[in-house]
């Protein structure tokens, strides 16, 4: 207890090598983690709370954090010295355990963290992958040379790992309502076959994840959420559905774990596919960008194509029953050898995707960025009657006060400005940037940033903050997209 103008000796305390106990009558704490005073004491005892028991929970003495390790000694003592008794006839609460110190080490358990591994885990280890740490999931980050995955890309055709995309198998009638709940753009008019982007956000607008959903038919979706935002999604889904909407005819299984999926991407992705799916005509006319079809690869049944474009090429990405994923993955680089497929890892697909100009949430975005301030204008849809973040999107759409997420390129293509550099303006931050990398198909570094209003139109020069203290050119791009804005490479 601490002292105050009134202090003076209490009680001898218990233990004769333990420091004389001095008290304040008037606001000395005894109970830093719950507030207890001795004036609180005392006033609990002439209230009749004589029993330390009682004082105890009128008071709440002891019952903090600590549990009376720190104060129950000090409290027995104010106790006994307001009611003239000695300590021993006073007593004390019932002791909890430990009973004695115990050091933090002895409670410490071994490190552990929970792993999850793709089903083509080990093949990713045979072939030299550098593993990265992605949440929960071990995934490979290069094979190598990261530029040079990038460029068989684009040149001719790699394929990927994308198996931690969270996965959720919705089948019901009022699917559409859900997903116009909790989307920001529309679902209603979804065709069975077609596949759309959407964007979920928050009831306070931010930007909560994103992804493609697919209608494989009447009754019958497959969403996917980011791989780091998969468990934030499914507990968001069930919450809406449980709490809000019990009476809407949708059932939901996760299936993350039940799909190895594999992204095919580059020029040459469709020649040789050809060569091992059957049952689905893979033309562009029959089987179109953003379109989805089921059917059978390298002879295992029941594989989802999606067309999508995250790395800017022509793409495919498959969802394969997980116990046939590395048959399917061995498949491809087997029967597209003559094309020079090869593996990519998690860079080259960071990198491919910024010189697209795809946002990633939780790298261009974070906790309080907001569905306009993320370029996403034409994806909010504030015509529909309703919707998970709406209230919020109304008012910022009525603003321009907010950081705009734009396309950045250093004046001098060969510097680098590593993420998270700020964007000022003089003495002032302006802005910083959400990802940088050198772009081994343009030969020069590629950005995206915020950046205030102020700054925000096309050709503005900005000023970027280097962390040796250097400051840098750069210039802010009419859009997202570093090469093909257009989209026709995706298209073909």
């Amino acid at each position: 207890a601490g002292a105050g103008a009134e202090a003076g000796p209490g009680p001898r305390l218990p233990i004769d090598e333990h420091p004389s106990l001095f008290f304040s009558t008037t606001s000395g704490f005894v109970d830093y983690s719950e507030d207890v005073t001795s004036k609180d004491l005392v006033a609990a005892a002439k209230e009749g709370y004589d029993s330390i028991e009682l004082v105890k929970r009128y008071t709440t003495v002891t019952m903090g954090p600590a549990q009376g390790k720190l104060e129950t000694v000090n409290a027995v003592a104010v106790l006994a010295a307001a009611t003239g008794r000695t300590i021993s006839e006073t007593g004390t609460t019932v002791w909890r355990p430990p009973y004695a110190p115990v050091t933090l080490g002895a409670l410490a358990g071994r490190i552990f963290e929970p792993v999850r591994r793709s089903p083509l885990h080990a093949w990713h280890e045979r072939a030299g992958a550098r593993p990265l740490v992605a949440g929960a999931w071990i995934r490979p980050d290069t094979y190598g040379d990261p530029a040079a995955e990038v460029r068989n890309v684009r040149e001719r055709v790699g394929i990927i790992d994308v198996t931690p995309l969270g996965k959720f198998d919705l089948r019901g009638p009022d699917v559409p309502k859900l997903l116009n709940q909790l989307y920001v753009n529309k679902w209603s008019k979804l065709a069975v076959g077609s596949v759309r982007y959407g964007v979920m956000c928050a009831e306070d607008g931010v930007v909560l994840d994103d992804g493609v959903t697919g209608r494989l038919d009447e009754d019958h979706y497959i969403l996917t959420a980011t791989s780091s935002g998969a468990a934030t999604v499914g507990e968001w889904i069930d919450s809406w559905l449980q709490t809000e909407h019990p009476e809407w005819r949708v059932h939901v299984v996760p299936v993350t774990t039940s799909y190895a999926s594999i992204n095919v991407a580059g020029p040459r992705s469709r020649e040789l596919l050809v060569r091992l799916v059957e049952g689905v005509d893979l033309s562009n006319e029959a089987f179109g960008y953003m379109r989805v079809r089921v059917g059978r690869v390298a002879g295992v049944e029941g594989c989802v194509m999606w067309r999508i474009g995250f790395t800017g090429e022509l793409s495919y990405e498959l969802h394969v029953p997980a116990s046939h994923g590395l048959r399917v993955w061995e498949a491809l680089l087997e029967r597209g050898a003559d094309f020079g497929v090869a593996p990519f890892g998690v860079e080259a697909q960071r990198i491919l995707r910024l010189e697209k100009g795809h946002l990633i949430v939780g790298q261009d975005t974070d906790g309080l960025t907001q569905g306009y301030a993320a370029g996403l204008r034409w994806a909010i849809k504030l015509d529909k009657p309703d919707f998970v973040g709406k209230p919020e999107l109304v008012w910022q759409s009525e603003r321009d006060d907010y950081f705009h997420l734009v396309g950045l390129q250093p004046v001098d293509g060969s510097v680098v400005p590593p993420e998270a550099s700020q964007i000022v303006v003089g003495r002032h931050i302006a802005g910083r940037i959400t990802s940088s990398r050198m772009s081994p198909t343009l030969g020069r570094s590629i950005c995206l940033g915020f950046v205030a209003p102020s700054r925000a139109e096309p050709g503005t020069t900005v000023t970027v903050l280097l962390p040796d203290g250097r400051r840098i050119p750069a210039t802010v791009m009419a859009q997202h997209a570093h090469f093909d804005p257009s989209g026709e490479r995706q298209r073909g």
